[in-house]
């Protein structure tokens, strides 16, 4: 098996889970860093699903590799990732306005559910980020966009005013997602 602690290459013996190799890891981590990344062979896992990291047996042929990150050094990447998923979010929301104004309701349904959870996600981690590294949310005028359209949006939804959820989605909500790219 090969273990690699941010990139250096650990001698560690053999275990039977995944779970106990990252316990046996533990005291090579520098008590300031936090586990930000897992991955057996390319494949992620979950760094806080201990339950998932306790049952995934080890054969002993893996390459495990295992990040590791400051508070500091963690907010600054997540901060760099967010407007990357505003953008994708952005876009979504545009390509479901275009499906409602064209009649495809069924397909910017789902488009626009994809770009409401993903939606919901970004803004939790920007608050989260935000928390962490004692600074202001970056996402605050998108937060405004859905509190102040957000009912209008879910009645015209529910009311089938494809054309109105279209207009909502381009003139409010892709604005504000927009202009929070910088």
């Amino acid at each position: 098996m090969r273990v690699y602690l941010d990139g250096r290459e650990l001698e560690m013996p053999a275990a039977a889970t995944l779970g106990e190799l990252i316990e046996g890891v533990a005291p090579e981590i520098d008590p300031v860093r936090l586990v930000t990344a897992v991955d057996v062979d390319g494949v992620p896992m979950d760094p806080t699903d201990v339950q998932a990291l306790a049952g995934r047996r080890l054969t002993g042929d893996e390459q495990v590799r295992i990040d590791s990150a400051t508070a500091d050094e963690l907010v600054a990447l997540r901060r760099r990732e967010i407007p990357a998923y505003v953008a994708r979010i952005a876009e979504l929301f545009e390509v479901a306005a275009g499906g409602f104004t064209a009649g495809d309701t069924m397909d910017a349904n789902r488009l626009l559910a994809t770009g409401t959870r993903e939606l919901a996600l970004v803004l939790e981690l920007d608050q989260q980020v935000a928390a962490l590294g004692g600074a202001d949310a970056t996402c605050a005028p998108v937060c405004d966009a859905v509190r102040r359209v957000g009912t209008q949006l879910t009645d015209a939804e529910r009311d089938h005013r494809w054309d109105e959820v279209a207009a909502l989605l381009t003139t409010e909500l892709v604005p504000a997602l927009r202009a929070s790219l910088g």
